[in-house]
C-alpha cells in the first residue's frame, strides 16, 4: 500500500533528494558554480510544469517516493538516469545524447471499449500487428536509446495480458515501467502478477466521477465497475494507481471537478492526470476544443490542489496542457515520444505522423525527425 508523506517527514525527503541531484550534478558537470547554475534552469522548470514553487508532499510506495506519476521514485536507478538526462539538457553539454524522459508505446491494438475520444482508434483491430518478439524488440532500442519511464498502452493493454507479463519483466530493469489502461478484467490475481512481474504504477482511464456518463463516454456498460475494481485491486498488489480524465467542454465545471477529486480521494488514489480532447483518432475533424472559460477552471483547480491548506489526501494533480500554453509541448523527441501498435513512431499519442518505424528504423533518427517536425504540426512535410 502506498503512505502519503506530509509535513516535517516531507522537508527531509527533498531534502535527501535534492541532495543526492547536487551530488549527480556535480559528478556530471565537474564544477560546482555550473552544478548550480544547471540546478536553478531545471528547478524553474519543474514549477513551470508543475505549477508550484515546491514539491509539500510526497507519496510513498514500497522503498521509494514520487511526486509526479511520469517522473521515476527515488531513489532508484531509474531516477538517476531520468535527472541525468535532465543535467545534460540544461547544461547543453555537447557531445552527450540527452536521452528520452518517458516513451509511451502501445502493445496491441486490440480493446473492449468503443471510447468517444479514442487516439488510437484507425488502428483498433483484432489482429496484432507486433509479435512478443517485436516487442521486446521495441523496447530494448528504446533502452538503449535512454528513457527511464516507459508507459505501455494500446488499445487495451491487458488483452495481451501473458503478453504483458513478459514484457514488463523484460522490460523493468532500471526503469519505472506504468500501465496505461481502461482497468477492464484487471483482477487482483492479475495485479499480484504484473507486480511481481515489476510494473510500477497503472494509469486507469476515468471521464467521470458518475458511472453513467463514464459509461456512455467509454462505450461499456461495465467500465466504471472495472475502473473502481483495478484501482482497488492494484492497491492492494502494491502498485501506484493514477487517474486520468479527458476534460471535455461538457465535463468541466467546479462541481465535476471537485466531485473527481473527492471520488479519487475515496478510492485512495494518489494521482490524476488531466487531458485536454485532441483533435486524433475518433475526435479528428470534430470541434472539441476547450473554450478558454473551461481552460481558466481547468488552471484554477490545478494550481489550488498544491496549495498548502489542501488536506494531506488530495491526489497530487498534472495537466499538460497547463506548461504547453507557458512552455511548448514536451513531445516530439523533445522529452518523449510515442510509438503506435504497428510500431510507428510520432510525436505524441495526439500527433500521429510516422516519423519511422521503431522495427525497421533507429530510435535516434526518428528523434531527429521528429525534432524537426515538431509537435501539432499536421501541415508540415517529414521530407521538407
Amino acid at each position: 500500500m502506498s503512505k502519503i508523506i506530509t509535513g516535517f517527514s516531507a522537508v527531509l525527503v527533498r531534502i535527501r533528494l535534492l541532495a543526492d541531484i547536487v551530488i549527480l550534478a556535480t559528478s556530471h558537470l565537474k564544477n560546482p558554480i555550473t552544478s548550480l547554475k544547471v540546478l536553478v534552469i531545471i528547478s524553474s522548470k519543474r514549477k513551470t510544469i508543475q505549477g508550484h514553487q515546491r514539491v509539500r508532499k510526497y507519496i510513498k510506495s514500497g522503498n521509494k517516493y514520487f511526486f509526479s506519476d511520469d517522473i521515476p521514485g527515488w531513489p532508484s536507478a531509474a531516477f538517476n538516469g531520468y535527472f541525468t538526462g535532465e543535467i545534460i539538457r540544461a547544461s547543453g553539454l555537447k557531445g552527450m545524447r540527452v536521452p528520452l524522459s518517458t516513451v509511451f508505446f502501445a502493445i496491441t491494438s486490440k480493446c473492449p471499449m468503443r471510447c468517444k475520444h479514442c487516439y488510437e482508434w484507425n488502428n483498433i483491430s483484432q489482429n496484432e500487428y507486433l509479435s512478443i518478439e517485436n516487442l521486446k524488440e521495441i523496447i530494448k532500442k528504446i533502452k538503449d536509446f535512454g528513457a527511464y519511464h516507459i508507459q505501455l498502452s494500446g488499445g487495451e493493454p491487458l488483452e495481451r495480458m501473458d503478453d504483458l507479463i513478459v514484457l514488463t519483466d523484460y522490460s523493468c530493469e532500471g526503469v519505472d515501467l506504468w500501465l496505461n489502461t481502461s482497468g477492464f478484467g484487471l483482477t487482483l490475481e492479475r495485479a499480484i502478477s504484473l507486480k511481481k512481474a515489476g510494473l510500477t504504477g497503472a494509469e486507469i482511464s476515468l471521464d467521470h466521477w458518475d458511472e453513467y456518463e463514464h459509461n456512455s463516454f467509454r462505450g461499456n456498460e461495465k467500465s466504471f465497475f472495472w475502473v473502481s475494481e483495478a484501482v482497488k485491486n492494484c492497491s492492494e498488489a502494491g502498485i501506484l494507481t493514477s487517474l486520468s480524465l479527458c476534460a471535455t467542454n461538457t465535463f468541466v465545471s467546479d462541481k465535476n471537478l471537485l466531485k473527481y477529486a473527492e471520488l479519487a480521494m475515496k478510492w485512495e488514489v494518489r494521482f490524476i492526470r488531466i487531458l485536454e480532447p485532441k483533435e486524433a483518432g475518433r475526435y479528428e475533424g470534430k470541434e472539441i476544443s476547450l473554450s478558454m472559460e473551461k481552460i481558466a477552471l481547468l488552471e484554477e483547480f490545478f494550481i489550488d490542489s498544491g496549495s498548502p491548506g489542501k488536506v494531506p489526501e488530495y491526489p497530487l494533480i498534472s495537466y499538460p496542457g497547463y506548461y504547453q500554453r507557458r512552455i511548448g509541448c514536451l513531445g516530439a523527441g523533445n522529452r518523449y515520444l510515442y510509438i503506435d501498435s504497428k510500431g510507428d513512431i510520432h510525436a505524441c499519442p495526439f500527433c500521429q505522423r510516422s516519423a519511422g518505424n521503431a522495427i525497421i528504423d533507429r530510435i535516434e533518427d526518428a528523434v531527429s525527425v521528429l525534432k524537426t517536425i515538431g509537435c501539432h504540426d499536421y501541415k508540415t512535410n517529414i521530407s521538407d
